[in-house]
């Protein structure tokens, strides 16, 4: 108990499996200590999230130390202990740990000690063994109903020096906030790269002869590019529609078919029996009537 002193005030936490004489002994001890300008509180650790105790109230808090230690401490119980102790405030833990790590509850030491990090705490001081008498290891083998080989191990804590929660502002930010927010009306503008004094290089003068020619108007078509007179798939440049038309120009022209008599619009009554018109309805004079090739035969 080196890390209590005097006009402390000290919360112990105690588990139902203790022997009530141990923990007034404990009590009383703690009482001495810290004398009449201290204080010694004692809470049950299942109802310690139930407690009014105001945060950051205790400058040392203990659990575990009443024997027998079968408190595992989870990352839950070292939180409320956190936000109860003040600043650079002292947590004192005791828990039944094994050697080697693969038994069914207790953890090793070490993972104590990592436990307590996790949680917020710092300058976690190495593991101390508790040495306990026969007949008080086998009570605590008994409690924790376990044949496990056990070690009470004690460990000592600190809380940081800021409450929980608090924020900070980082340095470089600092520096950010502290820069001068430059004047608007100071940034330079496009305007002003103008001078009037300046003499600037008239944009003709840059063209030579060759930039003067006017292209030849094939070679602005891109199909004309490969070299072959054949439009591409999408053309654009409008040799698609020439070469459309060439082909109208040169294909074969169809006879137009006249008639002998004259008479071939009033229908087969005045038809000859050769007439390309045979069998179909009358129409008028000047009509234009459209053959297929197999109508334009003759039948054998």
């Amino acid at each position: 108990m080196d890390s209590v002193k005097g006009g402390d005030k000290v919360l112990v936490l105690w588990a139902s499996t203790i022997a009530p004489e141990r923990l007034e002994k404990l009590v009383n001890d703690l009482q001495d200590r810290v004398g009449a300008s201290g204080k010694v509180c004692v809470e049950n650790i299942d109802r310690l999230s139930l407690s009014s105790h105001p945060q950051s109230s205790f400058d040392v808090v203990s659990s575990g130390l009443v024997f027998p230690p079968t408190v595992i401490h989870d990352t839950d119980l070292l939180g409320l202990c956190l936000k109860l102790l003040k600043p650079q405030g002292v947590m004192i833990v005791r828990e039944s740990t094994v050697l080697k790590e693969g038994g069914k509850a207790l953890r090793t030491a070490d993972k104590l000690s990592s436990a307590l990090k996790i949680s917020g705490f710092t300058e976690v001081r190495p593991a101390v063994k508790v040495d306990l008498s026969e007949e008080e290891f086998k009570k605590v083998q008994e409690v924790l109903d376990t044949n496990e080989d056990i070690i009470i191990s004690e460990i000592v804590c600190k809380k940081p020096n800021f409450e929980v929660g608090a924020s900070s502002q980082l340095s470089f930010a600092k520096n950010m906030v502290s820069k001068k927010t430059p004047d608007v009306s100071a940034v330079w503008k496009l305007d002003d790269t103008v001078d009037d004094d300046i003499e600037t290089i008239n944009a003709d003068d840059l063209l030579d002869e060759e930039d003067l020619k006017k292209p030849d108007p094939s070679s602005l078509k891109v199909c004309g590019t490969t070299g072959k007179r054949k439009a591409c798939k999408n053309c654009s440049c409008g040799l698609a529609e020439e070469l459309e038309a060439e082909k109208g120009l040169n294909a074969p022209k169809q006879e137009s078919k006249t008639s002998a008599c004259g008479n071939c619009y009033l229908g087969d009554a005045f038809r000859c029996a050769s007439c390309p018109y045979l069998g179909m309805p009358a129409f008028k004079p000047g009509e234009k009537i459209q053959l297929t090739d197999r109508q334009l035969k003759a039948d054998a």
